[in-house]
């Protein structure tokens, strides 16, 4: 198997288009009902939404090759060798799901469950690579 297995989610600005609604509300709010002690208030949260607006939002993912899976392969890419796993164990699976790397020498790590798949996918890919998952409810 010679595929490279890539899963990216692109950043969500719904947050910051929340937070501008709000500022134009306030905004007008402070305009309408003339409160003009307010509308320095209004015109920095205004400045703080914008500002946040040209934020840089990083892509989040993984990717998977024959050799090794790289977490945050957007953001800051580090390397694991799928030899150096012994399984991927899997926690609560609610709305945020709860995934360790248990490695072969007894040492665990939590990975970022917003760089991941869904979970059926992800125990798909790990499985045609030899990993094993556990409790998987």
């Amino acid at each position: 198997m010679s595929d490279v297995y890539e899963y990216r989610r692109a950043p969500t600005r719904g947050a910051v288009w929340l937070a501008l609604i709000g500022a134009i509300t306030l905004l007008v709010g402070v305009v309408h009902y003339e409160a003009t002690h307010l509308k320095w208030l209004a015109w920095g949260c205004m400045a703080v939404t914008i500002a946040w607006m040209l934020l840089p939002r990083p892509v989040a993912g993984i990717q998977i090759d024959n050799t090794h899976l790289v977490l945050a392969a957007w953001r800051d890419p580090r390397p694991i060798a799928l030899d150096d796993i012994a399984h991927v164990r899997f926690g609560d699976l609610g709305p945020e799901s709860n995934v360790t790397i248990v490695y072969r020498h007894g040492e665990e790590e939590p990975v970022f469950a917003n760089d991941l798949p869904d979970v059926d996918t992800l125990i798909t890919v790990l499985a045609e690579r030899g990993i094993p998952v556990r409790d998987v409810s």
